[in-house]
């Protein structure tokens, strides 16, 4: 940082001088100096004690390891952009995308981020729910990620949204409930302890998903990942949950939610929901009644 140039008033200046001549009481005055060094060597102290007190704060507002942003110091997207370009990591970074795998507008910085990353060699592997390889534009931009590099994998439901850039640097929702619906900002945190929580969350989701290699997949395939999507509803749907929530935690329109609920009502030769049920409770027996037993909580807000 160069010292030149920087003004310190006038006052602060005549002061500084008044209380080191007041530190010296008894001192004599100091000879004229002909060539005013005495008055520049004077000016550059002031400066540097000025560039000092400026570096001293702008140090304090960062932050420290272990503290975590939260609250009112969340980051907005302009904040996010600026980290982004900051960030030097080796890898691997961990994104879990829930729902329909869209980010919300605040996370949209990211795409050209982890392309860079990809470039660079580092492994970037990304979670996403099976709803995704049903979208068109979404299977695209999966595929095109691992022709660059990148791992994706699916699964059918996922906890929420977060993407683990090193041991100790990680982003996560800013409030609790944050999917791709979201239009909210993101929190920094810097604690090693939360950041290997969420590394640890991935992995075990990463372990039990299925690799997405949509190019590679065909026939039955598809059909096991369509119908582990309906063992997720029929799950969700004996615990008392409702359509809305069913579909918020599938990453699914309500309309496409019921159009699947018809189809596998059709496929039980059921004519209501209430005969789907009774069917899939003696098929599943003890299990069926387990499951219908244990309340569903919402994390999203909405109760089931």
């Amino acid at each position: 940082m160069p010292l030149r140039g920087m003004q310190v008033p006038q006052d602060h200046r005549q002061r500084t001088r008044e209380q080191r001549a007041s530190a010296q009481p008894d001192a004599a005055p100091a000879a004229e100096d002909p060539s005013g060094g005495t008055e520049a060597l004077d000016e550059l102290a002031l400066e540097a004690e000025a560039a000092i007190a400026r570096l001293r704060q702008s140090l304090a507002a960062l932050p420290q390891p272990g503290f975590a942003v939260s609250g009112g110091q969340t980051l907005t997207a302009e904040d996010l952009q600026r980290l982004l370009a900051q960030v030097t990591t080796t890898g691997p970074v961990l994104e879990m995308r829930p729902g329909a795998g869209v980010r919300p507008e605040p996370l949209r910085g990211l795409d050209e981020f982890e392309s860079e990353l990809l470039e660079r060699g580092v492994e970037v592997h990304t979670l996403c729910q099976h709803v995704t390889r049903f979208d068109p534009d979404l299977r695209e931009e999966l595929r095109l990620r691992e022709e660059r590099g990148g791992l994706v994998r699916t699964m059918e439901t996922l906890p929420g949204w977060f993407l683990v850039m090193s041991d100790a640097l990680a982003l996560v929702p800013a409030r609790h409930g944050y999917d791709d619906t979201d239009t909210g900002d993101v929190c920094l945190v810097r604690d090693p302890a939360v950041v290997g929580v969420l590394r640890a969350v991935f992995t075990d989701y990463w372990l039990r998903a299925r690799p997405f290699s949509q190019g590679r997949w065909r026939g039955s395939q598809i059909e096991d990942v369509s119908q582990e999507v309906n063992a997720v509803i029929i799950r969700m749907l004996c615990t008392g949950a409702k359509d809305e929530l069913v579909a918020k935690r599938l990453g699914m329109s309500v309309r496409t939610l019921r159009r699947r609920i018809a189809d596998m009502l059709g496929g039980l030769g059921a004519a209501s929901r209430f005969q789907a049920g009774f069917e899939i409770g003696r098929s599943l027996g003890d299990q069926a009644i387990c499951d219908a037993e244990r309340r569903l909580d919402d994390s999203f807000g909405i109760t089931g």
